[in-house]
């Protein structure tokens, strides 16, 4: 037990799916993929900003001014252009998590030519409070929100469709610094984190494949596709996984 969380470690696939079965069906739980086992915070957090607040909206501003004429649909309101700011990796306060715990494993396991961690990599789990959720179509200001939310965005990309997106919106203390989701008090006893033993990334990643679960259903574009018939062909007997 760490910090009120509980941690599992794993070494196969058949271990993950006993620690999800164990679940309560009732209990509405959310999952983040990580490659490297670091403290859950957004993007933005790893910037030295002094008024972050401030900058984040003028970034997202300046991203709907400039954006206009390379999307096909224009969100309605902040939180949708929150979303489609993040999910083309601008920074922001919005923390990626997803409805499957299939597709947070596959995401957790970073093919070996990018950074990942040497021996593992983790699945955070979020049970989530149900009056903690909010909608895009809420009348809300997401930069005046002093409590960290759990973000229910419409389907504006086909990503965020296919990866069951959500999102935490996290908030900025006194000191305009973001505090770790696991180091939040109010939060930190409803995660859990299963840590997956990189000798069954291989296992895991055909076993993944057999659900549906590859870079073709998570990209569903061009780019998801060519990436997921180098693995088919290339990587998946060779270690690369």
């Amino acid at each position: 037990m760490d910090a009120g969380y509980k941690t599992y470690t794993i070494s196969s696939f058949k271990e993950y799916q006993e620690i999800i079965l164990e679940i309560p069906l009732d209990q509405f739980t959310l999952y983040r993929g990580q490659s490297l086992d670091k403290a859950l915070l957004p993007k933005i957090a790893r910037y030295d900003v002094l008024d972050v607040d401030k900058v984040e909206r003028e970034m997202l501003e300046d991203f709907q001014r400039r954006s206009i004429h390379l999307i096909d649909y224009q969100p309605g309101n902040s939180w949708d252009w929150l979303a489609l700011a993040q999910h083309h990796g601008m920074a922001t306060r919005l923390l990626d998590w997803s409805e499957n715990p299939l597709i947070a494993m596959w995401f957790s396991m970073a093919p070996k030519t990018e950074a990942r961690h040497a021996d593992y990599s983790v699945v955070w789990g979020f049970n989530v409070p149900e009056e903690d959720i909010v909608a895009s179509t809420e009348d809300m200001d997401p930069f005046k929100e002093r409590m960290t939310k759990v973000f229910k965005p419409n389907h504006i990309t086909k990503r965020i469709s296919a990866q069951f997106g959500w999102f935490t919106i996290h908030k900025a203390n006194a000191e305009k610094k973001f505090v770790p989701f696991e180091k939040n008090a109010e939060y930190s006893e409803r995660l859990f984190k299963i840590k997956i033993s990189s000798e069954c990334f291989g296992e895991c990643k055909k076993r993944l494949h057999n659900f549906g679960i590859n870079s073709a259903s998570m990209y569903p574009d061009i780019d998801g596709l060519a990436k997921h018939v180098e693995w088919l062909f290339l990587q998946q007997n060779s270690g690369h996984f």
